[in-house]
């Protein structure tokens, strides 16, 4: 039975919840997979709007789980296939074409953070902590990973965080930019809230959006300014054109479909 939930919120928004309390949500090899294949299917479901992203039982997620890589770190192809699919779930939630939002409590670490950082918006309560710790474990933050810390955090933050591998609070990731918003109440609920006005908006041009913005915080917009431009001449001749220049004459609320 997988340690990844998935459960439909209304017609448009999937939430997704890590279920590994047992070991505050860190992640073994199943889960990385499952997690990977959870978003990688979400994404080819046209009715998903939005996804939000949470952890059972008070931790959002203590990263890898540090055992079962060890169980593995001395044979080379069964560390070679763990190593894939964190990798693959990383890009798998960075590829989504949805707002997605992580849903925070507790503990949001290491590999966590990385997910989180993956998120277009992370909402968090007065309970969680944010750290990234490969320099307490001897290793290396991926570059990829590192770059979007330093986009969304600040430069001074990012290096502390990796040098020190101290734990940060809600409070100073809120003010570094790391939280989108702080709620003062069920964090899930908050963040179903947050992203529920964002799946009435036109899919195609949110997918644009979100793709510019991600290619901005990379540095890599010129490389992905071709597909931007292309979204913009599909989304130009869409019904969804179309159905949002009706809605406005008519001074009632569009129905958009993504196409």
């Amino acid at each position: 039975m997988s340690d990844i939930l998935l459960e439909r919120r209304g017609p448009a928004v999937a939430l997704v919840t890590i279920n590994r309390p047992h070991r505050r949500n860190a992640l073994n090899g199943d889960a990385w997979r499952d997690l990977g294949n959870t978003f990688t299917r979400l994404g080819a479901d046209p009715t998903v709007r939005a996804i939000v992203i949470t952890g059972a039982g008070g931790a959002f997620c203590a990263g890898d789980d540090i055992a079962a890589f060890a169980a593995v770190r001395d044979r080379p192809e069964e560390r070679a296939r763990y190593w894939d699919y964190i990798m693959a779930c990383y890009a798998a939630v960075s590829a989504a074409k949805v707002p997605v939002v992580a849903a925070i409590s507790g503990p949001c670490v290491g590999g966590g953070c990385t997910v989180a950082l993956r998120a277009d918006f992370r909402i968090a309560d007065r309970t969680a902590r944010f750290g990234v710790p490969p320099a307490k474990l001897g290793l290396v933050y991926p570059p990829d990973s590192t770059q979007l810390l330093v986009a969304t955090a600040g430069p001074n933050v990012a290096k502390r965080m990796l040098y020190a591998g101290d734990l940060i609070g809600v409070d100073e990731a809120k003010a570094c930019g790391l939280v989108t918003r702080i709620a003062e109440g069920d964090v899930v609920a908050d963040a179903l809230a947050y992203v529920e006005p964002m799946t009435r908006n036109a899919p195609l041009s949110i997918e644009a959006g979100k793709l510019a913005v991600n290619s901005v915080m990379l540095g890599r917009a010129s490389e992905f300014a071709a597909q931007v431009n292309e979204l913009s001449r599909i989304a130009d001749a869409s019904e969804d054109s179309r159905e949002g220049a009706r809605a406005f004459v008519e001074k009632r609320p569009p129905k958009f479909i993504g196409r």
